[in-house]
């Protein structure tokens, strides 16, 4: 069973977030490639709030 933590997270979607402030993920249902390149170091062990806005923007752009 798959299950989404994150609203951006949909199955079938693999990448990655660094711990130097790097997100990157591939989503293939819905032909889409994100990259967020910053220069924040991640300090705990949740990404930091732009992350989520980041990939949250990008899914209402795209109506998901």
């Amino acid at each position: 069973m798959t299950i989404r933590r994150e609203s951006w997270f949909v199955p079938g979607s693999f990448g990655w977030d660094g711990g130097t402030g790097t997100t990157a993920y591939t989503d293939p249902a819905n032909e889409l490639i994100g990259i967020l390149l910053t220069q924040r170091i991640m300090d705990t062990p949740e990404p930091p709030p732009i992350f989520q806005d980041f990939w949250t923007s990008i899914y209402q752009a795209i109506g998901d």
